[in-house]
C-alpha cells in the first residue's frame, strides 16, 4: 500500500479504476499523459483470461470470419457497426502491442500478457498506482464527473478529476462458485449506479458449462474449454449421455443445470482421448490435466465432475465503442462495459479482443476530450458504512434465481429480500439491478433463458436501466404485493410500462 500520496499533485489526472488488461492497456495507450490507476489488490491479478492470447486476438483469422461468428453468436443483439469496428482492428493488435513493448509470441497466455503489461506500467514514471484501494464515490457536479473518493486503508482520499475510466471487471463474483479469481463483485458498477449511470443488458451472463465441480460453492478456477467436448463424453450419474454435437455453450450449461437441479451429477470423461497426439495438438489440454491433478483428480483414469459457472458478464455500463457512458467524464472499458459487441452471448476470444481493442479507442477518446475547469472536491466524504456485507446472501439469491435457467417467481422471491438492503449495500444493489433486468427480458435469447418465456421475441431489444428506474419498479412491486406465487405477466408488464416507461426504451 502507498503510505504517502499527494492528491494535490494528482489533481486533473485521469483516474483508471482497475488493473486488469483493460485498465493497464488504457494507461499505456495514454502515452506520456500522467494518470492514476486504482487497484483493489496490492498485487493485481490476471483473473480468468484466455490461454491462447494470439488466437483470441485474431492472429491468422480473417476479419470477415470473426465478424460473422460474432454476429451469429450475438442472436440479434450484437451491433453490426461495433462488431465491424472492433474486428477491423484485429490485424493491427500485434503491432500496437509491440509498440508498447509487449510481443504476443512471448506472452501467449493471459497471465503472461497481464504480467508483461503490469511490468510496462511500472516502468512509466507518469503512472501512479494506488493499491490496495477502492473507489467509494464519483463526485458529480452539474451532471459531469468532477472527482473521486478513494478508500485507501484507514484513509479516505479525494482526487479532483474530470476523467474517470472504469475497468473494474464485471459482477460474476456475485454468483456462487463463479469462474473468477479476482474480486469481481461489481464494486465499480455499484458506484457508477449510485451516480446515475445507465446500464444495458445486465441480465446477460455467460455460464461456462464445463467447470470442475469439487462439491461445494467455492470457485476452483479450473475448466475445460468447450471445444474439448470433441475429446470425450459427457454423461450424468444415471448413465444418460448429453448430446454435445453442435451445441452452443449456453444450451449445454442449461442442460447440465437442469440435471443438477434434479439432484443428478454430471461427468466429463476424457480418459480415452488423452493420448500423446492429443497433447501435442492442444497444449491447453495438458494444462487442464495438470490443474486437475493438483486437486487430486486424474483425468487419465477418472471422469471429472463438472457444473456450469458464471464466467463473463456480457451486460454492463452502457457505452459507445469509445467507452463513453451516459455521464460526461465517465468512460468504461472491458467486462464492466457494454459496447454492443457481444450481443446476447459470446464467441470464443471476443472478451479479450474487446478489452484490448477498446482500450485503444478509450485512450484516443480521452486524449481528444475537451475538459472544463476542475472543481475542488476535497471536502467530499462518502459514507464509510461497510460495503458488500450482504455478499453471502446475494450469492445465495443469485444461485437460486439467476442461474442458466430463470423464471418470474424465483426472481421476484429473491428480489423482495435483496431490495431491503440495496440502499446501503453495493452487492445487494447490483443484485436488484440484475434481477430487474432479468424480469424485463421476457423472452429467451442467447445466454438468457426464461422457463416461463421460452421463445425468442421477433424483435431484438436491449434492456436499459438506471438505479432510479430500479427503485421505481421495486416500489411498485411492493405496492402491488408481488410474491413468489404471482404469475400475472400482464400486471408486471403494466408496472414496467407505467412507472418507468421501459416499453419505449427497450
Amino acid at each position: 500500500m502507498m503510505r504517502s500520496l499527494d492528491t494535490h499533485a494528482l489533481r486533473g489526472q485521469p483516474v483508471i479504476v482497475g488493473a486488469g488488461v483493460a485498465g493497464l492497456l488504457t494507461a499505456l495507450r495514454l502515452g506520456d499523459m500522467p494518470c492514476v490507476i486504482v487497484s483493489a489488490a496490492e498485487k493485481p491479478g490476471a483473473g480468468v483470461l484466455a490461454s491462447g492470447v494470439g488466437k483470441a486476438l485474431g492472429r491468422d483469422e480473417a476479419i470477415a470470419d470473426r465478424a460473422a461468428k460474432t454476429l451469429a453468436c450475438g442472436a440479434g443483439l450484437a451491433s453490426p457497426e461495433v462488431v465491424q469496428q472492433i474486428t477491423d482492428a484485429m490485424p493491427h493488435v500485434s503491432e500496437d502491442l509491440a509498440r508498447i513493448g509487449v510481443g504476443l509470441d512471448a506472452h501467449d497466455s493471459g497471465a503472461a500478457l497481464h504480467a508483461a503489461l503490469l511490468a510496462k506500467v511500472h516502468e512509466r514514471q507518469n503512472v501512479t498506482i494506488v493499491a490496495p484501494a477502492m473507489l467509494r464515490r464519483l463526485t458529480i457536479i452539474d451532471g459531469h464527473v468532477r472527482g473521486v473518493s478513494l478508500d485507501v486503508g484507514e484513509r479516505l482520499l479525494a482526487i479532483d478529476t474530470n476523467i474517470v475510466i472504469l475497468a473494474s471487471g464485471g459482477a460474476c463474483g456475485l454468483f456462487p462458485g463463479a469462474l473468477t479469481q479476482g474480486p469481481e463483485i461489481g464494486a465499480g458498477m455499484a458506484v457508477a449506479a449510485r451516480a446515475g449511470v445507465e446500464f444495458s443488458d445486465l441480465e446477460l451472463i455467460y455460464f461456462h458449462p464445463l467447470t470442475l465441480d469439487e462439491g461445494d460453492a467455492r470457485s476452483t478456477g479450473v475448466y475445460a474449454p468447450v471445444e474439448f467436448c470433441k475429446y470425450g463424453v459427457l454423461f450424468d450419474d444415471a448413465g444418460c449421455k448429453l448430446n454435445v454435437e453442435q451445441r452452443d455453450p449456453g444450451s449445454l450449461a442449461r442442460d447440465i443445470a437442469v440435471r443438477r437441479a434434479q439432484g443428478r451429477a454430471v461427468f466429463f470423461d476424457i480418459t480415452r482421448a488423452l493420448t500423446a497426439d492429443a497433447f501435442k495438438r492442444d497444449p491447453a489440454l495438458n494444462a487442464m490435466v495438470q490443474q486437475c491433478r493438483a486437486r487430486g483428480l486424474d483425468p487419465k483414469t477418472q471422469a471429472l465432475p463438472v457444473r456450469p459457472a458464471a464466467a463473463f458478464q456480457i451486460g454492463g455500463i452502457k457505452v459507445d465503442v469509445a467507452g463513453r457512458s451516459s455521464i460526461p467524464g465517465l468512460w468504461a472499458c472491458g467486462e464492466v462495459a457494454c459496447t454492443g459487441f457481444h450481443g446476447a452471448s459470446i464467441s470464443a476470444g471476443n472478451p479479450l479482443l474487446e478489452a484490448v481493442v477498446c482500450s485503444g479507442f478509450v485512450a484516443e477518446s480521452v486524449l481528444g476530450a475537451s475538459l472544463s475547469p476542475l472543481c475542488d472536491v476535497s471536502g467530499v466524504r462518502p459514507d464509510r458504512a461497510p460495503l458488500h456485507r450482504q455478499l453471502s446472501m446475494v450469492r445465495q439469491a443469485f444461485g437460486n434465481a439467476l442461474g442458466p435457467v430463470r423464471n418470474r417467481a424465483g426472481v421476484l422471491r429473491e428480489l423482495d429480500t435483496l431490495s431491503r438492503c440495496s440502499g446501503y449495500d453495493d452487492a445487494a444493489l447490483m443484485g436488484c439491478l440484475t434481477m430487474i433486468s432479468a424480469l424485463m427480458r421476457q423472452e429467451s435469447r442467447g445466454v438468457h433463458y426464461r422457463s416461463d418465456f421460452q421463445q425468442r421475441d421477433a424483435v431484438a431489444r436491449h434492456s436499459v436501466l438506471t438505479e432510479s428506474d430500479m427503485r421505481s419498479v421495486v416500489r411498485t412491486i411492493g405496492r402491488n404485493h408481488f410474491g413468489p406465487t404471482s404469475a400475472d405477466a400482464q400486471m408486471l408488464d403494466g408496472v414496467l410500462a407505467r412507472d418507468v416507461d421501459f416499453a419505449s426504451r427497450l
